[in-house]
C-alpha cells in the first residue's frame, strides 16, 4: 500500500512545515477506521482516548515512519500515537514533546467539523528551561502557562484541515485550539502524531 501522496502541497512558516494532502486516501481511511472502531486504548483521559505505537510493534506505523524518513529530512523515529476525542472540550492542553521533530496529522473529515475556527493547533516558539523536568513541561501546568505568557510570544496558529500534517520542533510549547465536532460517532476528531529524534531528556 502506498502511504504518502505524490501531489502534497507544502507551506513553510519559517521552521514550521505544513503539508496538505499528506496521506493517500486509502491510508487516511485505514487510520480513521482502526482508531474509531478500536476497543482497546492505552490511555483514557477526560475527553479523549489514546493508542500508543512504538517501533516494530505496529506494521502500519513502521511503514508510515519509513516513507516519511525517505521523503522528508527527519531524525530516527521514536514513537507515535492516535487520539480519539469523545467530547467537545479543550483538547490537549499546553505542553511540549521530547522530540526534535513532532509530526501531527489530522485524520477526521472536514465535513465532521462543527466550528471551523476550532480544532487546530497553536504552536508557541518557546522552549522550556533546561532545568525543568518532564512534569514541568508536559502536564499543562500553571508553571508552563506562566512561562509562555512571560515571553509575550504570539502562537503560530494552524487551522484544522483533514489530511493536513504539521512538522515542528516538539520542544516548542503547543496545544489544541479546543475541539468542536458535529454530533455522531463517525464525526469524532482523530489525530495521529509521530515523534522523531530525542529532545529535552
Amino acid at each position: 500500500m502506498k502511504i504518502l501522496n505524490d501531489n502534497c502541497v507544502i507551506t513553510n512558516h519559517e521552521d514550521i512545515k505544513v503539508v496538505d494532502n499528506f496521506f493517500t486516501k486509502e491510508c487516511l481511511e485505514i487510520l480513521k477506521i482502526r482508531v474509531l472502531y478500536s476497543k482497546y486504548f492505552d490511555q483514557k483521559y477526560s475527553s479523549y482516548l489514546a493508542i500508543d505505537y512504538f517501533p516494530t510493534q505496529d506494521y502500519l506505523t513502521d511503514l508510515i515512519a519509513s516513507e516519511i524518513n525517505n521523503k522528508f529530512d527527519v531524525p530516527e523515529f521514536q514513537r507515535a500515537w492516535s487520539f480519539l476525542y469523545t467530547k467537545n472540550k479543550s483538547g490537549v492542553g499546553l505542553h511540549c514533546d521530547p522530540s526534535v521533530i513532532n509530526l501531527n496529522i489530522w485524520v477526521s473529515s472536514n465535513e465532521s467539523v462543527l466550528n471551523p475556527e476550532k480544532n487546530g493547533l497553536h504552536i508557541y516558539k518557546v522552549i522550556p528551561p533546561k532545568k525543568w523536568t518532564r512534569e514541568d513541561w508536559n502536564n499543562n501546568s500553571e508553571k508552563s502557562l506562566e512561562y509562555v505568557r512571560s515571553k509575550n510570544v504570539e502562537p503560530v496558529k494552524i487551522n484544522y484541515k483533514s489530511n493536513r500534517a504539521i512538522f515542528f520542533n516538539g520542544a516548542y510549547f503547543h496545544k489544541t485550539n479546543e475541539v468542536s465536532m458535529k454530533k455522531g460517532f463517525e464525526n469524532r476528531r482523530i489525530s495521529y502524531t509521530l515523534l522523531f529524534g530525542n529532545n529535552l531528556e
